[in-house]
């Protein structure tokens, strides 16, 4: 399947293959977001975020930072902003355009959250951005380890289901980000949903067991041996 290229999001393909665009995460990553705000002394009333989907993070965090009087999502799949709309308010739109290409669009906190993983040139895409925002907050998976890097055909499902064409250590990632011009102020790991949600079978109870608990005695020997953790950084 070709996935370097936006027609996998425009034409229907992605959502065809991902038909909720990943909402039910949308809760706990709204939550870090203010997390770390909070944490840093940032307040803001305007915030986009590119790359939106299905709108649900505009949506929980609207919901849970009453100060944001503005929440604008852009994505450039037709089928993504048909779903964000249900949660359009007097406080929330969505567009179905590239931000990159606005070229007045200027806001106090822009969100990329699991987007940088998708886009060819995700270096132009970031130096694009730039001058668009304030603050930045990006999420952004970290799917290499030693893990993926001995069974690859892990990476290979996550290019076949959910499009991502490059993959991130997060000392990569951070890279990436100051590469492009961008100072990190604050970030924190996430965990996958599979150490978080219950385990529907004795194998998974036992692997989710010792992830956690490896995570919890190293965090950083814990995401780069078994992968699946992604980064959550704020940035200016």
């Amino acid at each position: 399947m070709k996935v370097s290229s936006n027609d996998l999001y425009t034409g229907g393909e992605y959502f065809k293959n991902n038909p909720d665009w990943d909402i039910g995460d949308a809760g706990w990553k709204s939550a870090v977001i203010v997390d770390l705000l909070k944490k840093n002394n940032i307040a803001v009333t305007e915030v986009i975020e590119t790359g939106c989907g299905a709108g649900g993070i505009l949506a929980a965090l609207a919901d849970l930072d009453p100060g944001i009087k503005k929440l604008t999502g852009y994505d450039i799949s037709p089928q993504a902003i048909d779903l964000a709309r249900k949660n359009e308010s007097g406080r929330i739109r969505f567009f179905n355009a590239d931000i990159t290409a606005e070229e007045t669009t200027q806001t106090e906190l822009m969100l990329v959250i699991d987007v940088v993983e998708h886009v060819d040139d995700y270096y132009g895409f970031l130096r694009k951005l730039r001058p668009k925002s304030k603050y930045f907050m990006f999420h952004i998976p970290l799917d290499l380890s030693c893990r993926t890097v001995l069974k690859p055909h892990v990476m290979l499902q996550q290019r076949q289901t959910v499009g991502h064409i490059h993959f991130f250590t997060r000392e990569m990632a951070e890279w990436a980000l100051q590469d492009t011009g961008y100072e990190i102020i604050d970030w924190v790991y996430t965990k996958p949903v599979v150490d978080v949600q219950p385990a529907d079978s004795l194998k998974r109870f036992i692997k989710k067991i010792l992830r956690n608990i490896s995570f919890a005695v190293n965090k950083e020997w814990s995401v780069k041996k078994w992968g699946g953790y992604s980064i959550m950084a704020l940035a200016k």
